[in-house]
């Protein structure tokens, strides 16, 4: 099931991140960059890589 909350507060963060480097021009980008798009992939990334480490028998031993 994919938790809808999770993924927003990362788009969220994500977004935050690369408007800052953005307007400390450390990203470029062009007129036709849509930031909601790049933003869309990131976090989708983002989330799958927490969602594996959190399945992975090894991340339960950790926390024990």
């Amino acid at each position: 099931m994919i938790n809808y909350v999770l993924l927003y507060k990362i788009k969220k963060r994500v977004k935050h991140i690369l408007k800052k480097e953005i307007a400390e021009e450390q990203l470029e980008t062009t007129e036709k960059t849509c930031m909601g798009c790049i933003c869309d992939d990131i976090s989708w990334g983002i989330y799958d890589l927490l969602k594996d480490d959190a399945a992975s028998p090894d991340s339960k031993k950790k926390k024990s």
